[in-house]
């Protein structure tokens, strides 16, 4: 049985202020070392304490390839400036452009590995109760919860397609032409049950009472200790320092 660790059992809003806080400090001081040699170790090392570092990690190199290596070749070979490193036909490497393509997938890669880990350590409906909590409006808290569920469940619903294409004798499985030809014909029955899905979800929701205008009230009792309101403040700080010292060199010298 999973034993929860130290950052699933926080309070799920402490650990989206803090995402959010260091995907902010990457923007503004945009170095791709605060992203690749600070935040992304540190968040491998806090999954690793958490006991989900293999699926942790599978995700986070499943985005990479997806999204690090096609945006890092544009800029990096693509967008050429200052002195020539590589240079081979019409691909050119450059100082400028290595850089440029760093600091951008850095300030992503803090996003994707922060979110990331927030989502993998946190109770979706815990995270919808600690928001409505801070007074978030009802109709917001279910359009960021179903954007949330959405791929997954429609990832879910595709595999279900393909299983009874498969136990219909229609080949599902060989080279990437066959799989095509079999994914074209499931988008279909796919978009209609996510759109007859969304009808069913209305009216569970207005049978919830979910217009109404009472005061909701909660079972699931989620309290924030001193640590969880204490620590999104010491991040805050930190990286407000450390943006002190990154754009002011006075600063820099003191510290």
């Amino acid at each position: 049985m999973y034993k929860k660790g130290l950052i699933s059992e926080m309070y799920p809003l402490t650990k989206l202020t803090i995402a959010l806080i260091l995907g902010i400090t990457s923007i503004i001081v945009h170095t791709w070392q605060f992203g690749y040699l600070v935040v992304m170790p540190l968040m491998l090392l806090l999954a690793l304490f958490d006991g989900i570092f293999i699926p942790y990690l599978k995700k986070v190199l499943s985005a990479m390839v997806i999204f690090f290596l096609f945006i890092f070749l544009i800029q990096a070979f693509l967008v050429p400036s200052g002195a020539v490193i590589w240079n081979w036909r019409f691909l050119t490497l450059t100082v400028g452009g290595l850089d440029k393509a760093l600091n951008i997938t850095a300030t992503i890669g803090v996003f994707l590995t922060t979110l990331l880990l927030v989502f993998e350590t946190t109770n979706i409906t815990n995270l919808m109760v600690s928001l409505q909590r801070t007074g978030m409006p009802n109709s917001a808290a279910y359009v960021f919860l179903a954007s949330l569920q959405m791929i997954p469940e429609m990832n879910k619903r595709s595999r279900i397609i393909m299983q009874a294409q498969r136990a219909r004798g229609i080949e599902t499985e060989g080279n990437l032409m066959v799989r095509i030809r079999a994914f074209l014909p499931t988008l279909s029955p796919l978009i209609i049950s996510s759109i007859t899905d969304i009808g069913d979800k209305a009216a569970t929701l207005e049978a919830r009472a979910f217009s109404s205008s009472i005061p909701n009230t909660y079972y699931r009792e989620l309290k924030a200790n001193l640590f969880d309101k204490v620590l999104p403040v010491i991040v805050l700080v930190i990286c407000i320092l450390y943006i002190l010292w990154t754009h002011i060199p006075f600063v820099r010298g003191l510290i």
